[in-house]
């Protein structure tokens, strides 16, 4: 590409709130906002489009990234541009300088921490370099995106030719890493809006439902009589494009069971919902759709938000699909669900009342009448609860989940975290399985010998054994530390000769291994937690677990690993990442045991007998990468559940003994791990269950997305 101009030559220093380091290239936030100074050393910058070009990374929570065009205004009035970065720091991006622009202020970032600022260039660009940029990242996006997202996000075919700037800033959104997030009321206007195609669509269907569904509101009343709250939750079911057939009102002391005969209890279905709540006017049209596409359903739930005082709509709740283990720790439903009428009687006992039984009770109760597949989720913010909602309706109930366990028949103890949350502490057999821990390695005692020792020294689980893999050491100090330590009763090393191959490695090791359970171990962690064992093995044994994941922290206390998402961010991530590590993370998951589609092989425990018969780790096509996430999601495909837990906490300095992929035979071996990943299950990304649709698929942080990938019943 023929480049138009040469660089322009900037002076950068700090402006406010940020410092330099003593190493080149590294910068430290410590006040926020951020600010450096780009000033060019002619009088000005060129007005019209250039191009900015460097790396800009820094490993903090909020890396939002934005420039600010100085034209001798206050800042709140200077243009300004969001920067789009790739999820490795990487800033191409061109943008339009106004006239009378003396100099650029750069926020590098939106957090507090270090960043790296490195090769920073800013040159004009001449008409043909800039429509082929902006083509071929529109091109990129409109490959790597299915048409239904790119629909959404309103990037058509037809707009890089009336409006090729703004195609290539949607096409940017989707494309980099970085790209700002939309506020949730930005948000809400582009995917409330309805067009006159949607609304015939919409009315022909709820003719079609008015016969087939049957709706008993069953509203739950606060503690004190509340006739505005009456008022608001009426109006929007008089609202409704498809109606209830009847509301039924219960005090804080009336029993909750409806009055249905048999009969009618396998044709209604009831909408739990409390006094204040009001609801789309879609919700009960999307929730109709829903009971007759999955006609064998019986509990409904969805996502919802909150109104403010003002009746603005805030906090938007976007929940996982259907997680058993993090029902068990948190009323993650929330207060309003639908559940078919039969359930409800089945489930509830007669004497039941909102006074007595908690809505997480309730919740429990249904799931224990239901498989998985019965339970649905409704990936849309049907439901907006007012600011004052009774809380006794979404707490979380300790005794309910003890008692919920009870009935099931599942030994174990629970007792509130501190986030007001429920930990399950499951009881283990006596005696407890023998446990083969395996530790793959190559030299670097620095990092063997802290994980070998901390195993040995910290763990309090005493039924296991240790099996160290040598692949091809040849340090003589780590060569003696083997040697060493084979001569521990728990310990032995196996040698393993042969290319480096990680899930190779795990096999080799696994035939070997006497234990009923393996635990997958990266030679990089250390312990923390001592019980880490009894609580993964705990929640190994329970009903279809398949696979157990730990917390993993980086050396500095922050998150490195809180479970893995498949899809969001590219092929799958690690959630949470970078996390100051007590911080609760989004809706607390970063503290919750939940099922999740895949957990690292850094920690991870399965069933022996379950590895073999699924062909263990695949060696032939994921040597390196990615060979735990195909695993768990071979699990899944098999009918187990892949579970992680928080309080199994070891540190993990990821990857130091490999070094990072960045020889041409590492990049081409990735890539084709990449593209089997992608080919094997494509489905799986597109939606992982664990992380709802309407977040962010260009990164894995839980932030909106610019196109939500939800289909909507009249779609």
């Amino acid at each position: 590409m023929r480049i138009s101009s040469e660089p322009i030559e900037l002076t950068l220093f700090p402006l406010t709130g940020v410092t330099r380091r003593v190493e080149a290239d590294r910068w430290h936030v410590h006040a926020l906002p951020a600010r450096l100074t780009l000033s060019p050393e002619s009088r000005g910058f060129p007005a019209g489009w250039v191009l900015i070009q460097a790396i800009l990374f820094a490993a903090e929570s909020d890396r939002t990234a934005r420039l600010f065009a100085d034209v001798g205004v206050d800042e709140a009035e200077m243009p300004v541009f969001d920067l789009q970065l790739s999820a490795k720091g990487i800033l191409i991006e061109l943008i339009k300088l106004p006239p009378g622009t003396r100099r650029l202020l750069l926020q590098p970032m939106n957090s507090l921490g270090e960043f790296h600022l490195i090769g920073l260039q800013v040159r004009k660009v001449g008409v043909v370099e800039r429509v082929t940029r902006m083509l071929f990242r529109i091109a990129v996006t409109c490959y790597l995106h299915p048409r239904q997202r790119l629909r959404k996000l309103g990037l058509r075919w037809s707009m890089p030719l009336f409006d090729l700037p703004e195609a290539y800033r949607l096409a940017s959104c989707l494309l980099r890493a970085q790209a700002p997030a939309p506020t949730y009321t930005d948000w809400i206007a582009r995917q409330d809006v309805l067009t006159a195609r949607d609304r015939r669509r919409i009315n022909r269907d709820v003719v079609c439902l008015r016969s087939l569904v049957s709706f008993k509101v069953l509203l739950l009343a606060g503690t004190q009589a509340d006739d505005a709250a009456w008022s608001a939750t009426s109006a929007s079911l008089a609202a409704q494009s498809l109606q209830p057939t009847s509301v039924q009102r219960l005090a804080r002391t009336d029993e909750c069971t409806p009055v249905l005969s048999g009969d009618e209890a396998a044709r209604h279905w009831l909408l739990i919902l409390p006094e204040g709540a009001t609801l789309s006017p879609l919700a009960l049209y999307w929730f109709a759709h829903e009971m007759v596409q999955h006609p064998d359903a019986g509990w409904i739930y969805c996502d919802h938000d909150s109104l403010s005082p003002s009746g603005e709509r805030i906090d938007p709740v976007f929940k996982p699909d259907w997680s058993p283990e993090l029902l068990r720790s948190s009323n993650y439903i929330g207060a309003a669900a639908a559940v078919r009428a039969d359930v409800w009687l089945e489930a509830c006992p007669a004497d039941f009342n909102a006074d007595v039984v908690s809505m997480h009770d309730v919740w429990l109760r249904v799931a224990e009448s239901l498989r998985g597949d019965q339970i649905r989720h409704i990936c849309a913010p049907l439901i907006h609860f007012p600011a004052n909602l009774d809380q006794r309706f979404v707490a979380t109930d300790p005794q309910a989940v003890a008692r919920h366990l009870a009935r099931l028949g599942v030994a174990a103890a629970v007792e509130p975290d501190r986030w007001g949350h429920c930990r399950v502490h499951y009881r283990l057999p006596t005696p407890g399985p023998l446990v083969s821990i395996i530790v793959p390695t190559r030299d670097r005692l620095d990092h063997l010998r802290p994980c070998v020792d901390s195993v040995l020294t910290q763990t309090t689980y005493r039924e296991f054994e240790l099996l160290v893999v040598d692949n091809q050491s040849s340090d003589p100090a780590t060569l003696a530390y083997l040697e060493d330590i084979s001569g521990n009763a728990r310990v032995q090393v196996l040698r393993y000769d042969a290319a480096f191959n990680y899930s190779a490695l795990n096999n080799f090791a696994v035939r070997a291994a006497r234990g009923e359970i393996i635990c997958l171990l990266n030679n990089d962690t250390a312990v923390i937690s001592p019980d880490w064992l009894e609580e993964m093995l705990g929640r190994l044994l329970q009903n279809q677990v398949g696979a157990v994941g730990a917390k993993l922290y980086f050396a500095d206390g922050r998150v490195q690993h809180a479970g893995d998402v498949v899809g969001p961010g590219g092929c799958a991530n690690h959630l949470h990442a970078l996390l100051r590590g007590d911080a609760p993370g989004y809706q607390h998951r970063a503290v919750l045991a939940q099922d999740l589609s895949a957990v690292t092989a850094a920690c991870m425990l399965t069933r022996r007998d379950l590895y073999l018969s699924l062909g263990g780790l695949n060696e032939r096509d994921l040597s390196v990468a990615f060979n735990d996430v195909d695993y768990c999601l071979r699990l899944w495909e098999a009918g187990w559940r892949v579970v992680w837990t928080p309080y199994a906490e070891l540190f993990h300095y990821e990857s130091v003994s490999r070094g990072k992929d960045v020889s041409p035979e590492r990049k081409a071996r990735a890539d084709r791990e990449v593209a089997y990943m992608v080919g094997r299950w494509a489905h799986v990304m597109r939606h992982d269950p664990f992380y709802n649709p309407n977040l962010s698929y260009a990164r894995p942080d839980f932030s909106l997305s610019h196109a939500p990938l939800v289909a909507r019943p009249w779609d």
